[in-house]
């Protein structure tokens, strides 16, 4: 197997966030020019308006509040008012903010519009339980919002996205309680609602007079109170004639990742004026179809535009026939009309008002797949052609109904890793903290549902993410069994596909699935009817997923057709023999010319590469060396332990002992990419022993060179180990483990001048012999040499060098060399263009998930942001550097950092604060030595560029 040298703290990482940061903030004086820039200073600015005639009609609803004999209104005001001037405040500034004080404000009106004159006695117990439910919401969403107002820039930034959903999260909540005021407490007489507009007026005016405030800012809040009365007595006139629809689903709370959908099926709804827009969500079951629907179906922005009474929810999941779909249709609609005819009777009720209404056709997936599609189609045809209504379907399918319908139509994937984080953060926030989690979101392939029933699984056992990886590894989905239900039971919910009518008329598709369809697998077949059929039946079902040219069968999925129980032992034995050769086809390693190809075929099918590998229980060879070349690929984007330790585990058993040497070399890897220094050296030598008996010298001697040079991050450095392997490999004239070893930090000389000298000439000699990997290896330590001995005119040349040579190498440059680069733009005051090194790497190095490249990252960005004289910024980034060096196991590094974190807190509180002699050696070490008397603050906190120098 080929060595992997890897770089100086770790291997390259994907980009993990969308989000692109700007760095710096708008200064004092900045802001001053811009306003002395505009014609209308003088005059307020709407959104200043607002602001204060928000703030005053506030003040009213106080008054009205305290003449309300009902324990909680005016604690609920109260709340109201706190949460209104956090929307003001800067962190506000968020897109959903605005969105959520327009609801507060509306909220808290239709409130004092229920109770205002009714004695204690005549409020309902309904009433009253749904008054100390908004204010149990309106207190969580001040939580929600003190989170984000106490965040500095360094949680900002890793945390962007998550600030906007909570803030979505809020504005969700509070919709859900304006819907139950409006819908369980509709006012049917029109004369009682124009009586109680009178009286709601008469009262604000009096409130005005006792306030003395300014009338025309208290009549804007006038206006809002008829605005709202006004809308809901011409609801009341439209509607009272006719029964009542199905109640939408509420949106759900725990929302997370899929915003821009959102918007995206928002704003095709709304901007529709003639025909409907016809709307398709496709994709597998779990993923949050439903949701998503939900969601848009109580947006603000639909509710304004269809009314709520023409928002309709049709559950299509009961609709096994096609009688059961018309009869679906009419009690959703709540019709009263019965001529015998039901579908006659909708199709006279939908075209009796030309006003817009919304169908929300969910699971239609269930009629859709009836032996009578010919009549189900029909249907849909005759509800697609009223041009004033919006169809929205949501269902298990690769492609949409109907063919000569236009649809809009999305195929739902897995949440992105940091949102499925968060979501599993959200139910079980104790074992969110647990570094085993992404493993565990990693095996569930990222889907929203599996990650809800594992994360309140794992919070009603008080069982960590580990022990849950562990049981759902032998159990399968059975594990995720919390009901009788589809949404609370796994098995159920895959079963509906598993089990529907295509796949029980079509044996090649369930002989398909059960070979967990891979390109590897795919591009062997024989392309005859029967394959294609069976292919087709597994995409109309949602059952396996189409990437480019390749056929995946998501991971729960997966896991559910591979359980002993389901399949036959030579259909999974098949299975794993094709997963084997699919590595063993994609094996090339870092360095050589096929490398990037196979890295992202690997990384394509990583998971159900693992799935499949990690059930096997017998030695044999090509396992073993599947296992390990998995290994590898892990350990180069992002270390894990499941799989290698796996391969320990048989290769223990094995009759041939170099894959369990192979096996502890890896494991080494991984443990040290993970920072667990200690343990990694001892399977590293551990391994050495193991291929010294196997007659292995050269792998000997790459594991004895790597136990050497990562105890250079330890407290006990040991050159002897790299001199050792040093001899070997020239023994065995091995020029690129020559190469590393006369580079290594361990050999090289402590003269400036000689050891600059050596890593050039080793440089050169790895360019003669074509040496990618050592070449790029040996230009970090010849920019890291520059920087330690102050020439950073050399530094910056070979720092981008060493750039280049890893994009070239490896497809991008690793967090270490970002880091580096960043360090070197710090000691040339070009502060900016190191926030934009930094900034990048610190993504590179969230991705591969190294908590020294974390470490690193963040005690630079500390110091830069210290010099630009954001002094929360850097305290932000200080603070955080200190709780990841808690993770650094055995390291000097740790220790080290700490040290010098707690110096810089100092010194941002007391600039007069010098450091002490430990405190010195800790700056030296981490490339800080120019602070020894050059540490300060700038005056300003905001973000010029200081790039002329320190």
């Amino acid at each position: 197997m080929t060595c992997f040298p890897c770089w100086p703290n770790s291997a390259s990482a994907t980009l993990a966030s969308d989000d692109k940061i700007i760095p710096g903030n708008v200064t004092e004086p900045q802001k001053e020019q811009l306003q002395n820039n505009n014609d209308d200073l003088g005059r307020p600015t709407k959104g200043e308006y607002a602001r204060e005639t928000g703030k005053k009609f506030l003040e009213v609803l106080d008054i009205a509040a305290k003449q309300i004999p009902v324990p909680g209104v005016e604690s609920v005001i109260e709340v109201v008012k706190s949460l209104v001037q956090m929307c003001e405040d800067s962190y506000a500034t968020l897109k959903n903010a605005d969105e959520l004080k327009n609801r507060i404000k509306h909220l808290t009106l239709v409130l004092v519009d229920e109770l205002k004159g009714k004695k204690v006695e005549e409020i309902e117990e309904r009433l009253r339980n749904d008054i100390k439910q908004l204010e149990r919401d309106l207190k969580f969403i001040q939580s929600k919002l003190n989170e984000i107002a106490t965040q500095n820039a360094i949680l900002v930034i890793l945390f962007r996205r998550l600030n906007e959903d909570k803030v979505q999260e809020c504005v969700g909540r509070l919709g859900n309680a304006l819907e139950s005021f409006h819908f369980s407490r509709q006012i049917a007489d029109a004369d009682a609602l124009e009586h109680l507009t009178q009286q709601i007026d008469t009262f604000f005016r009096q409130a005005v007079q006792e306030l003395q405030e300014s009338n025309k800012r208290i009549e804007q809040g006038i206006a809002d109170v008829r605005a709202i009365l006004d809308k809901r007595n011409q609801g009341d006139e439209l509607n009272g004639s006719k029964p009542r629809r199905g109640v939408i689903p509420v949106a759900p709370e725990i929302f997370f990742g899929r915003d821009a959908i959102v918007d995206d099926f928002v704003r095709t709804l709304v901007s529709q004026k003639t025909t409907m827009a016809r709307i398709c969500l496709l994709g597998p079951g779990g993923m949050g179809k439903t949701s998503i629907a939900r969601t848009v179906l109580n947006h603000s922005s639909v509710i304004a535009h269809f009314g709520r009474e023409n928002r309709v929810w049709v559950p299509c999941v009961k609709a096994t026939s096609v009688s059961l779909l018309k009869d679906t249709l009419y009690e959703s609609l709540g019709l009263s009309l019965n001529t015998g005819d039901p579908l006659n009777d909708i199709l006279y009720d939908l075209n009796s008002s030309k006003s817009p209404i919304i169908l929300l056709l969910d699971n239609f997936e269930t009629p859709w797949n009836l032996h009578d599609q010919a009549d189900v189609q029909d249907i849909l045809f005759q509800l697609e052609k009223l041009e004033h209504v919006a169809l929205f379907v949501t269902m298990r399918s690769f492609q949409p109904p109907g063919d000569s319908i236009q649809w809009e139509s999305v195929h739902l994937k897995a949440v992105d890793k940091e949102f499925s984080i968060r979501i599993y953060a959200e139910i079980d926030p104790t074992g969110s903290q647990r570094p085993e989690l992404p493993s565990l979101l990693d095996e569930v392939g990222h889907m929203p549902l599996a990650i809800t029933l594992l994360a309140k699984l794992g919070k009603k056992l008080d069982s960590s993410p580990a022990e849950l990886l562990e049981q759902y590894q032998k159990g399968g989905t059975a594990l995720l069994n919390l009901g009788g239900s589809a949404e609370r039971n796994m098995d159920i919910f895959i079963g509906l596909s598993v089990q529907s009518l295509p796949m029980m008329d079509s044996p090649s598709a369930a002989k398909l699935l059960a070979k967990a369809l891979s390109r590897w697998w795919v591009r062997d077949l024989v392309p005859d009817a029967t394959i294609m059929s069976g292919l087709g039946t597994l995409l109309d079902t949602s059952l396996v997923e189409k990437r480019a040219d390749t056929y995946v069968v998501l991971p729960v999925i997966r896991r559910y057709i591979l359980h002993p129980d389901r399949f036959p032992e030579n259909i999974r034995e098949s299975t794993v023999r094709m997963a084997c050769a699919f590595l063993k086809e994609h094996n090339a390693s870092v360095g050589t010319s096929n490398y990037l190809a196979h890295k992202t075929a690997r990384s394509l099918e990583e998971a159900n590469l693992q799935g499949i590998l990690l059930e096997t229980t017998a030695p044999d060879p090509d396992i073993l060396e599947a296992l390990l070349i998995l290994s590898e690929h892990q350990y180069e984007t992002r270390p894990r332990l499941e799989v290698v330790q796996h391969a320990l585990e048989l290769s223990m058993e094995s009759e041939d002992k170099k894959w369990y040497a192979e096996a502890l070399y890896w494991n080494g890897q991984n443990l040290k990419g993970l920072a667990q220094y200690e343990e990694a050296i001892k399977q590293f030598h551990l391994g050495r022993a193991a291929f010294l008996q196997v007659s292995e010298p050269k792998r000997a001697a790459d594991a004895l060179y790597w136990a050497g040079q990562i105890s250079v991050s330890t407290r006990s450095p040991n050159h002897q180990d790299v001199q050792k392997a040093l001899a070997e490999y020239q023994s065995l004239d091995d020029p690129a483990g020559i190469a590393k070893c006369q580079m290594s930090p361990l050999l090289a000389s402590t003269s400036n001048a000689q050891s600059i000298l050596t890593l050039t000439t080793t440089w050169e000699f790895c360019v003669s012999h074509k040496l990618l990997v050592e070449q790029t290896l040996c230009s970090y330590y010849i920019t890291q040499t520059c920087i330690n001995f102050g020439r950073f005119d050399e530094a910056q040349k070979w720092g981008l060098i060493s750039l280049d040579e890893s994009r070239r190498v490896i497809g991008e440059p690793d967090h270490a060399r970002l880091r580096l680069v960043g360090q070197l733009s710090i000691s040339l005051g070009e502060y900016d263009k190191a926030v934009e090194y930094l900034m990048e790497g610190l993504e590179r190095s969230k991705a591969y998930g190294s908590p020294l490249g974390m470490v690193g990252i963040l005690f630079q960005l500390g110091r830069v942001w210290m010099k630009k004289g954001q002094k929360e910024d850097a305290k932000g980034a200080f603070t955080e550097t200190l709780k990841y060096c808690e993770l650094l196991q055995g390291s000097w590094e740790g220790p080290q950092n700490q040290r010098a974190c707690r110096f810089y807190l100092d010194k941002l509180e007391n600039p007069s604060r010098e450091p002490d002699w430990q405190e010195r050696e800790a700056l030296m070490q981490l490339g800080a030595k120019e602070d020894y008397e050059t540490v300060s603050i700038a005056e300003s906190d905001g973000g010029s560029d200081t790039s002329s120098g320190e």
